[in-house]
């Protein structure tokens, strides 16, 4: 029996502990862009902007579509307007007036209007520009995925290089307490003397010291990451991917045959639609010259009565029926309507002229791109050739400082070189990462 519930007790125990297991999200680089893209803030922000232009263009649809309006009025006349009338109509004397009050105390009214658009050239027009605004819409939420892909690949890269530098400390301070264990055993048998011990314990002291910063570097490049993908800074995460696996991917020769279209830029692709839309404003100026065109139908009871009995169905209400048409014709405007004409032409010639500077600027920006990125890759690769050198003396210093050949601070001197070749190392490692995602950028291949 209590073997039983031991067991029940142990299955209770695991079942309880899954879902907190299951909390703990993991990410490749390629899966966090792809999460991030659908749970980003501005990537989320952007989908909502192809919305709104989707509701533009069916508000300007309907603006064109039967419109029936209706209204209710009631006045109640406290007191009458009174009319003098010439009392001789009446067969009084001449020069005389009568005072009369026309109509009756309270009176009521029931309209319903129906209005349809004919013809008005600036619908046409404003029809075509909500759809190239809603496909400007769509080309910005391409823009924003991007940015959120390099932003997300930015934070990933920060997330491993700390990590990588928390390895690499550890690894160090290891190293350093088996040397200060064999230290102080020589300084109890009397080989060493106690500054000797003292120097090293130093040393380890600065060395857990910088171990506590870099675990507070991955606390912080995490908290980033997890702001990009979308995530709570409280939730879990765990990276799949490895430092070294990304860098090896990270060859400049693979772009040497990347063709590069400016037309194909999610920048440029912008700027077509909004030379559409620069287009569309200046038919939009022309359109005032034109003529509009709307027909109605209106219905309307009237009720005049002396006392509100206005629910009284069976007391008469007067009908009145109208049907017309309306046109508006643009006779003079002083030359407001040219002038308005003549800028949206500037307008789209300033478009014109942003499209010829941004061609050639996205052409600039990928041979700065892919400049850069060679000369990342071979800083990194000449940054690890003095870590792999400096981890090489420090090592040899270390063996000649068990033999007695070393001192202290000679093995202080090549930690101090160790560490500051590991940073530039992890430094250059990060500055190529962020370059290849800033030439897949430029190219337009994030």
């Amino acid at each position: 029996m209590n073997r039983l519930a031991l067991i029940l007790i142990t299955w209770s125990l695991l079942l309880a502990g899954q879902p907190l297991r299951s909390q703990i999200r993991e990410f490749s680089l390629k899966e966090a862009q792809e999460y991030a893209v659908n749970h980003n803030y501005q990537a989320r922000n952007a989908v909502i902007d192809i919305a709104i232009a989707e509701r533009k263009v069916r508000e300007t649809l309907a603006s064109a579509l039967p419109q029936l309006d209706a209204s209710i009025s009631y006045n109640n006349f406290i007191n009458l307007a009174t009319q003098l009338i010439p009392a001789e109509f009446f067969g009084g004397e001449p020069g005389t007036y009568m005072e009369v009050q026309f109509g009756t105390k309270h009176n009521a009214s029931v309209q319903a209007q129906l209005k349809q658009l004919l013809f008005n050239g600036a619908w046409f027009v404003g029809l075509k520009v909500a759809r190239e605004a809603r496909e400007l819409t769509q080309i910005q939420l391409e823009q924003a995925q991007q940015e959120v892909r390099q932003a997300v690949a930015n934070a990933y890269y920060l997330v491993l290089v700390a990590q990588d530098n928390l390895r690499l400390m550890t690894e160090t301070i290891k190293t350093m307490e088996g040397l200060l264990q064999e230290t102080d055993a020589l300084f109890k048998q009397g080989f060493l003397e106690e500054t000797d011990v003292d120097k090293l314990r130093l040393l380890l002291s600065e060395l857990q010291t910088n171990r506590l910063m870099a675990e507070n570097q991955i606390r912080s490049a995490e908290y980033l990451l997890k702001f990009n993908l979308g995530l709570s800074v409280t939730d879990e995460i765990s990276l799949t991917d490895n430092l070294q696996m990304l860098l090896m991917a990270a060859d400049p020769q693979s772009f040497l045959s990347e063709d590069f279209d400016p037309r194909n830029h999610v920048t440029f692709r912008m700027l077509d639609v909004q030379e559409n839309i620069a287009g569309l404003q200046v038919k939009m100026a022309r359109t005032a010259f034109m003529p509009t065109a709307a027909a109605f139908l209106s219905q309307t009871e009237n009720a005049q009565r002396n006392q509100f009995n206005f629910l009284d169905f069976n007391q008469k209400w007067f009908p009145t029926t109208l049907l017309g048409v309306q046109i508006s014709i643009p006779i003079l405007s002083s030359g407001q309507r040219i002038q308005n004409t003549r800028r949206a032409s500037l307008e789209l010639e300033k478009v014109i002229n942003t499209k010829r500077q941004v061609t050639e600027s996205l052409k600039m920006g990928v041979l700065t791109s892919k400049n850069n990125f060679d000369v990342a890759a071979v800083t990194y690769r000449n940054k690890k050739e003095n870590y792999e050198l400096a981890r090489r003396i420090y090592d040899k210093d270390q063996i000649r400082y068990k033999a007695g050949i070393a001192s202290g601070t000679d093995l202080k001197q090549s930690y101090n070189t160790l560490l500051e070749a590991q940073g530039a190392y992890l430094g250059a490692a990060l500055e190529m990462l962020n370059k290849e995602i800033e030439l897949r950028k430029a190219l337009s291949k994030l």
